[in-house]
Parts: C-alpha cells; sequence; structure tokens
C-alpha cells in the first residue's frame, strides 16, 4: 500500500514544493512506495515537469488536480490587523481533499514550507481511529485556543487526513459552512476552520513530526527549536522563511541542503544578491510600526 503525500501549491510556491518533495525522497526507506498528489492552484508546466522528473527519480507517482481560487473567492487571507500575508488561497485548497481524492482513505498533508528528515512511513501507519484529523500541537495554541474557545489547537502545515470520516460525515461541508458562515472569526485561515470543526474528532501526534521552528522567542521558549534538532519534519513556519533575505531561521541551511539536489539551485546566487541588497536598505513592519534600515541600522520609524 503506497504512502499517500498531498501537497497544495501555487506557482509561486513550486520551488519550495520541490524542495519539500527532494527531501521526503532523499530519506525515505528502500521500501517506501510513495503517491504525491498536488492540489495545484496554477503550477506553471515548466514547473510541473521539474516536478515530475523529481519524483520520476525518486520513485515516487505524481499526480496534479486542478483547483480553481473561484472555490475560495471570498475566503480571509488576512490577519486581523488587516495585514497582507504569505498565505495565499491556496491554503484552503486542503479542505477539498476529500472530493479531490475519491479512492484514498487516508492521507498526509503538508505544507511547502517544510524538509522532511526521515521516512513518513511511521507516520501514515499512525491509527486514527475516529479521529477526522491528527496533528501535532500548535506553536501558539496558548493563544489561538482560547480565541475560538477551544481546549485544542493543532498546526495545519503537517495533518494526517482521514478522508474516509471525512465522506461518511460529510466534513468538507462542515469546513465549507463554517467558512461562509464566520469568516469573521478567522486569523489562521484553514488551520483555524479545521480546528473549530474537527475539535472533538483530532489527536495530538508527535512534534517531531511538525519541528515548528522559527527565529523568534517562541520558537526557543516553547521548545520546537529543541525539538527540530533531530526532528522528523522540520516546519518554516510564519513569514520569515529561509529563502527571504535576512532570515535568520536557525535551521535554514536544511532548506538550501536540498535546494541543491534540485534544478533550482541556481536560486542560491540569486539569494545571496538579494541578500546584499537587504544588508544595504531595507524596511520591516512590526507592532505597528514601519521602520527603515540602512547597513543595519535604524535610520527612520513611523506609525501605521
Amino acid at each position: 500500500m503506497p504512502i499517500e503525500i498531498c501537497f497544495s501549491s501555487d506557482d509561486a510556491y513550486a520551488q519550495h514544493l520541490t524542495v519539500a518533495l527532494t527531501s521526503i525522497l532523499h530519506n525515505k526507506n528502500a521500501l517506501d512506495e510513495i503517491s504525491v498528489s498536488i492540489l495545484d492552484g496554477g503550477i506553471r508546466q515548466a514547473n510541473k515537469q521539474i516536478l515530475q522528473n523529481v519524483a520520476q527519480q525518486g520513485g515516487a507517482g505524481i499526480r496534479f488536480l486542478p483547483v480553481s481560487d473561484a472555490a475560495f473567492a471570498d475566503a480571509p487571507i488576512q490577519t486581523q490587523a488587516d495585514k497582507q500575508t504569505h498565505i495565499s488561497k491556496a491554503a484552503y485548497y486542503r479542505l477539498l481533499l476529500a472530493d479531490f481524492l475519491p479512492d484514498v482513505d487516508k492521507v498526509i498533508y503538508l505544507d511547502c514550507d517544510i524538509v522532511c528528515r526521515a521516512s513518513l512511513a511511521e507516520l501514515y501507519a499512525l491509527d486514527m481511529g475516529n479521529d477526522w484529523i491528527q496533528g501535532v500541537i500548535d506553536i501558539d495554541e496558548e493563544r489561538h485556543a482560547p480565541r475560538l474557545g477551544l481546549k485544542r489547537y493543532v498546526c495545519s502545515g503537517v495533518l494526517l487526513f482521514n478522508l474516509r470520516a471525512w465522506r461518511e460525515r460529510d466534513v468538507q461541508r462542515l469546513c465549507l459552512d463554517f467558512l461562509r458562515d464566520h469568516a469573521d472569526l478567522i486569523v489562521l485561515h484553514d488551520q483555524d476552520v479545521l480546528n473549530v470543526v474537527c475539535q472533538d474528532h483530532l489527536s495530538y501526534i508527535d512534534r517531531t513530526w511538525d519541528a515548528q521552528a522559527c527565529e523568534t522567542r517562541q520558537g526557543r521558549r516553547s521548545g520546537f527549536n529543541d525539538v527540530a534538532k533531530t526532528a522528523a519534519i522540520v516546519h518554516f513556519i510564519g513569514e520569515r522563511k529561509p529563502w527571504n533575505p535576512g532570515c535568520r531561521h536557525p535551521y535554514k541551511k536544511e532548506y538550501f541542503r536540498y535546494l541543491a539536489m534540485t534544478p533550482y539551485r541556481d536560486f542560491v546566487r540569486e539569494h545571496r544578491r538579494n541578500c546584499l541588497r537587504y544588508a544595504l536598505w531595507h524596511t520591516k513592519q512590526s507592532h505597528g510600526r514601519k521602520r527603515w534600515y540602512l547597513l543595519g541600522i535604524r535610520v527612520w520609524q513611523k506609525k501605521l
């Protein structure tokens, strides 16, 4: 039986998806049979061909399942502060998995901003019982669970989906109904939807499967940065991604390690140029202020 894996991506994240897939195939066991489904939000043919080649070389099957943004035309993609984030409509595609994978009873859903260091066979073999989803406790659970009146709150970047139960209980409809009727409550996009709808039918799994490492104080305080030292999956959460200039993520080298194994390896030169420009001049927005930096020194700021 193949290990069913699913990603969701538009063209902007095709490179990062390729890195994630490369890491999975590089670390799989010899007997692992991998089947990959891509919820495709507009990946260009050239990038699809790269993904197909990577999958073929790694001995995995791959299929692209086109998704139209029209399905989530009114879905919120902004934070409470009304600030645009790195999230796109593709984040919501996973809510449609039961329809897009009618022949699959269980699937591992993965965000594109991860690297995998171990076989996924152990994760896929977990017993789901009556759960609809299983995931790792979210790094900010203590903030987001009370916001929604929940007892538990998982990160949606790595999830086991019980698609058989989703079809039997019509969970997809419940998710879409909540998205339509309570858009004003949604801050963390599909993650909020899944946690509310599946609250009584979800379980935590070991944090090694979604080490939500980051360069902020929360990464250290939560223990996730330490977990990531030996974790099976490192998840680059938040807006500060390894491929962004100025990122000081403690595990950013992991991304570039697997990037070097892909046809996108020339991105390294572009990244170095971008980092140089960033070191000379850049701006930051946080805590209601915009700041300007010259040679790493703050030279101006104003309230937004």
